[in-house]
């Protein structure tokens, strides 16, 4: 680690929210190699918001700060709180270094909370730079790493909500159809929640894509890819997956 002072900084700061008992379930609930101080994610959020030492400094050298944390620290408060200090400037007009030194840190990943925080902040960089951003995801979309394959999926949209799905189907489809057949958890659960948001905005399109698919989907992904579309499409793409179990009886 090339700044021990600022990890210490950033450490010592979040430890006065932390409660360590919590930390080690959060660590077990994750599966993740990483410890916790336990902090939780406002109070990270919050903190970070106050700034510390080195954040006064210029982008350059703050981005560099932060990069040095990221690969190099044992607690993964301290990757959330590099999340937290990147994700709004994200929402604006981030810089293309940004995205440059962030696509690495996927590599640090082992747990789905850092991987969907981190997609978050790779979606909004998507959406300023497509052109670079885009083609990584398409990479990671064939990738057997786990956390690559899910964010190459997770980072299409903006989470949830209004102003969630900013692509067009004909590219956010095809990296998710190259994921139905994935069965590992958390590509069967991203699966599904990405199809329910762009659910939203383009429901025809979501049914024709599972239409064809919906007896090869997995119960996780199907269930939760059709939990907003209309009532009555979800119960005909249901009655295909239950025509089909009655009729191999």
């Amino acid at each position: 680690m090339r700044f021990p002072e600022h990890h210490n900084e950033v450490v010592e700061a979040i430890k006065l929210f932390g409660n360590l008992e919590r930390g080690i379930a959060v660590k077990k609930d994750r599966g993740s190699q990483l410890d916790y101080l336990g902090a939780s994610f406002p109070i990270i959020r919050s903190r970070v918001k106050e700034g510390f030492s080195f954040t006064k400094g210029d982008s350059q050298s703050i981005l560099e700060i932060w990069d040095d944390l990221w690969k190099f620290s044992p607690w993964g408060d301290v990757l959330f709180a590099a999340l937290e200090y990147y994700v709004p400037i994200s929402r604006r007009k981030p810089s293309s270094q940004l995205w440059a030194v962030t696509s690495n840190w996927i590599d640090r990943v082992d747990n789905w909370c850092h991987s969907d925080q981190l997609s978050r902040l790779y979606s909004h960089l998507l959406e300023h730079d497509f052109d670079s951003v885009y083609p990584q995801l398409v990479e990671w979309n064939g990738s057997a790493n786990l956390w690559q394959k899910r964010s190459s999926i997770v980072a299409l949209i903006h989470y949830s909500g209004k102003n969630a799905v900013f692509l067009r189907p004909e590219q956010m489809l095809p990296l998710v159809r190259n994921c139905v057949s994935d069965e590992r958890h958390y590509i069967q659960t991203a699966v599904g929640w990405v199809l329910r948001e762009v659910g939203h905005v383009y429901p025809d399109e979501v049914t024709r894509f599972i239409e064809p698919q919906a007896l090869s989907m997995t119960s996780t992904s199907f269930n939760r890819a059709i939990e907003r579309l209309p009532v009555d499409t979800a119960k005909r793409l249901q009655a295909l997956r239950s025509f089909d179990k009655s009729s191999r009886r």
